[in-house]
C-alpha cells in the first residue's frame, strides 16, 4: 500500500459494506440541491446509462473512517475534472439505498472507495425520481468550502 493510499484509509478498507457505513455523492450542478434550504434534490441521485456496462447506475463513495477534509480531497482527485467542478456534497448512509430495493457494486473504479448504486426500475423515469427523492429526503448537504480544505 503506498503512503498516498494509507492517508486516504484504503490500508483499512473493508470489502463489504455494512447498512450503517456513510456515502458520499458529489454533486456538480446548482439543480442537484438546494443551498439555501440545506437540502438534497433527487436529480443529484438520478441515474444514469454507463456506456461501459450498458446499466443504470448512481456513483457513489464510501466515506467511513475519513475527515471531512480528506472527503474533499477524494472528490477534488477522482471526481472533479476540468470543467466539472463539485458545487456540493451529499451524505448519507447504505440503508438509505437498500431501504428503496437498490442495491450496490464496490467496483472501486476510479477509486477503492467508488460504489455504484444499482438496481433503478427500467425505462421508468417516474419511478427513478420517486426512488431519487426518497434516497435524497435521508441525506445532508454539505457545501464546497471557498477553497480547498487542508487534509489534516
Amino acid at each position: 500500500m503506498s503512503p498516498f493510499g494509507r492517508f486516504l484509509g484504503l490500508d483499512s478498507l473493508p470489502v463489504n459494506v455494512a447498512a450503517a457505513d456513510r456515502i458520499t455523492r458529489f454533486l456538480f450542478h446548482s439543480n442537484q440541491f438546494n443551498e439555501n434550504a440545506g437540502r438534497v434534490k433527487p436529480n443529484g441521485l438520478l441515474p444514469h446509462v454507463n456506456p461501459r456496462t450498458q446499466r443504470l447506475e448512481t456513483s457513489i463513495h464510501r466515506i467511513d473512517g475519513l475527515s471531512p477534509a480528506l472527503i474533499w480531497v477524494l472528490g477534488y482527485l477522482y471526481v472533479e475534472k476540468p470543467g466539472r467542478r463539485i458545487k456540493a456534497r451529499a451524505t448519507g448512509e447504505v440503508s438509505s439505498i437498500t431501504a428503496q430495493n437498490l442495491h450496490y457494486e464496490v467496483n472501486g473504479r476510479p477509486y477503492p472507495r467508488h460504489v455504484d448504486i444499482l438496481g433503478w426500475p427500467a425505462d421508468s423515469k417516474h419511478l427513478h425520481m420517486m426512488t431519487a427523492t426518497e434516497i435524497a429526503n435521508r441525506m445532508t448537504l454539505e457545501m464546497r468550502a471557498a477553497s480547498p480544505p487542508s487534509a489534516s
